[in-house]
């Protein structure tokens, strides 16, 4: 009876346990009693053939009252016991038992010294605690119980942080790229540079691990197991501080690779699914395993989450113009990184290490290359998320008296004046904080990370403060914005030539650039009464430096802007940013207005003879064309138009100078 229920319940529990029946061969209690009933069960059938013959009847006596007697006392127990043993978290505790017991007999004298010798025990020791591991990967496969899924991801992370706990224990012999690691099916398909590497850092065992997590986390999140996806990342995050404890920087890289790689596999899932719920919890279990970086003082870790943050808050940011939800995800990113500012402040890191990490959160909204013109501007605007959030950092800052850093956010802030108005800017900005002033700390819904809300902010008291700041370095931008608008003009100008060209054709890069740049001057707009009619000589010095910068080459960068301002307000008397921006763009549409080169070259000859005729002094002059000099050398690219237009002021200006020939990386430079 009891072998014919030990055969059912093993075949039955097999089927949803793998390696149920390797476990319960290894199973002392379960041999003994199985040996017990086999061997009564001999010793029954002896006597009952040779009873008469042996004249014992104590041994019919033995085994009727004994041995039948104690099989039938533990046969309901022991098939309870076999019930018991199948039911799979008990699967689960004996084969982590069996792994954690392998990794403590590996630190004994004699199992070290048994590796000096032999490295087929290496091989033993390596197949075990493998094909174990494997055992639980493929339970957390079959099993669809979630309490079971829980314990075997909380039973594996277990494991591992026992086995860096005490790998410095380990006969080195152990790490060897046996021919049981290179067999294993996690390995078989790494190349021998892989191989080598693996053998190099010690990490085999790790790297099997964390992809067996991995893999588990795939299948979390495409079965719609969020609470279980949810705890792989924090598992993580224990195992992370297990490598803060031991020091080991090594893993400790694995398992900044692991959480990027899950931020991947996260990422892909909410594109496909329009689902950004993993990616919020996963940046919340993310944003902890900072937060132990920063406990620890590793600014190297944090900086390098800080970047990978960035770059993956840029992709989603990217993304979420076919995916809106996904906009929700940028501004979870940006507070966890609040989060992590406060407590860097909190642990008194340096101003310098500060900064650096605040403007990597600055950049989370700025992918490289990428225009938000096709954003809704609700988003940009008074509903940007990622801009309250920012705001409430600014307000955190203003409260410890860090107001070089509230700075820093107000004109990041700023950039926002290229996509609107200084009318609607404002409306944008008053609005962002009558919102802070309203919200509370709790949010009206609860959530995966409960019912926080993330744009809350507790410095209210600091909200006048910072729209002092703001629209104070508000006016400062916008001369700058008025007075580039001019050059993007320029720029408007080269692309408008191109197109017609070609036919009224731009590809799409081009298109794409003309677009923005004619949103961005139309937002800067003057109105006409406000630039005079009247040409002066004051145009004459603006257009002649502007043709040196634009002409010569068709191009125009920051260097070359700041050369011109400079030297503009050195040469003519009480210059103001209003004035600047006002005469420029008289210089500029008069250069645009000539459309062609040999016209544009005219009226630079005539500006330089009108400059001759106002009687300028010799050394204003030299000034202007040390000016010309230092615009042809800005952009460390020496045109051959440049030192031809340089050459004619010499020459109409009749100077006592001459100007070298550059060759590859010289300066052009006045020789005599």
């Amino acid at each position: 009876m009891v072998l014919g229920t030990l055969i059912i319940v093993i075949a039955i529990a097999a089927e949803s346990s793998p390696k149920l029946m390797d476990l319960f061969v290894k199973d002392w209690m379960s041999l003994s009693y199985v040996w017990f009933l086999i061997i009564a069960s001999l010793h029954s059938i002896v006597i009952m053939y040779y009873v008469e013959p042996l004249n014992r009847i104590s041994s019919v006596i033995l085994n009727t009252y004994v041995y039948l007697f104690f099989a039938s006392i533990f046969a309901l127990p022991y098939i309870f016991y076999i019930l018991l043993y199948s039911k799979t978290s008990n699967v689960v505790a004996t084969i982590s038992g069996i792994i954690q017991n392998f990794i403590h007999k590996m630190e004994t004298p004699s199992i070290i010294s048994a590796m000096n010798d032999d490295i087929v025990i290496v091989e033993e020791y390596q197949k075990e605690i493998m094909g174990s591991l494997d055992q639980l990967d493929d339970l957390l496969s079959f099993i669809e119980f979630k309490e079971t899924q829980t314990e075997i991801i909380r039973e594996i992370s277990t494991i591992i942080q026992m086995y860096i706990r005490e790998k410095p224990g380990f006969n080195q012999n152990f790490f060897k790229l046996t021919s049981t690691i290179r067999g294993n099916a996690t390995f078989r398909t790494y190349t021998e540079i892989q191989y080598q590497e693996m053998a190099d850092t010690c990490t085999f065992y790790e790297i099997k691990t964390f992809r067996l997590l991995g893999n588990a986390y795939i299948k979390m999140i495409e079965n719609d197991r969020f609470d279980i996806a949810s705890l792989i990342p924090a598992e993580l995050i224990d195992i992370g501080k297990t490598c803060l404890e031991m020091e080991d920087d090594m893993i400790l890289g694995n398992v900044n690779i692991r959480f990027n790689t899950l931020f991947r596999f996260a990422m892909k899932h909410a594109y496909k699914n329009n689902e950004p719920r993993n990616l919020y919890n996963l940046a919340f279990h993310y944003s902890n395993m900072i937060q132990e970086y920063i406990k620890a003082g590793r600014v190297d870790m944090a900086k390098y989450c800080y970047d990978k943050f960035k770059f993956y808050a840029n992709d989603i940011y990217k993304n979420s113009e076919k995916n809106p939800s996904l906009y929700f995800i940028v501004d979870t990113l940006t507070f966890e990184l609040r989060k992590c500012q406060v407590l860097i402040h909190e642990s008194g890191w340096s101003d310098e290490d500060q900064i650096d990490l605040l403007k990597l959160i600055l950049q989370l909204d700025k992918p490289p290359g990428y225009s938000k013109e096709g954003v809704d501007k609700g988003i940009l605007g008074g509903n940007n998320g990622t801009r309250r959030i920012q705001i409430g950092l600014a307000l955190f800052y203003l409260s410890v008296d860090k107001k070089e850093f509230a700075a820093a956010i107000a004109e990041d802030y700023l950039d926002d004046l290229a996509y609107f108005d200084e009318k609607t800017f404002k409306q944008n900005a008053n609005t962002q904080c009558f919102l802070l002033s309203i919200f509370g700390p709790t949010f009206w819904e609860d959530t995966d990370r409960g019912n926080l809300n993330i744009y809350f902010a507790p410095e209210k008291d600091q909200l006048e403060p910072f729209k002092e700041l703001l629209f104070g370095l508000m006016d400062k931008r916008l001369e700058a914005l008025e007075r580039d608008a001019q050059f993007l003009s320029l720029e408007v100008d080269k692309l408008m030539q191109k197109r017609q060209k070609q036919d009224g054709y731009l590809n799409e890069a081009d298109k794409e650039r003309l677009e923005d740049l004619q949103r961005k001057i139309s937002a800067r707009e003057k109105p006409e009464e406000e630039e005079p009619s009247e040409w002066t000589v004051d145009h004459d010095v603006l257009y002649a430096l502007l043709s040196i910068a634009f002409f010569a080459d068709q191009e125009i960068d920051e260097s070359e802007k700041n050369v011109i301002y400079e030297t503009y307000g050195e040469l003519v008397q009480d210059v103001t940013e209003d004035s600047f921006n006002i005469d420029f763009g008289t210089a500029t549409k008069k250069f645009i207005e000539l459309e062609k080169e040999d016209s544009r070259q005219k009226q630079y000859e005539i500006s330089l003879v009108n400059i001759k005729a106002s009687e300028a002094e010799p050394d204003q002059l030299q000034k202007m064309l040390t000016a010309f000099i230092d615009i042809a050398n800005a952009d460390e690219f020496i045109h051959e138009n440049e030192v031809m237009l340089i050459q004619n002021a010499i020459d109409i200006w009749e100077l006592d100078a001459r100007i070298n020939d550059p060759k590859s990386d010289e300066r052009l430079k006045i020789t005599s």
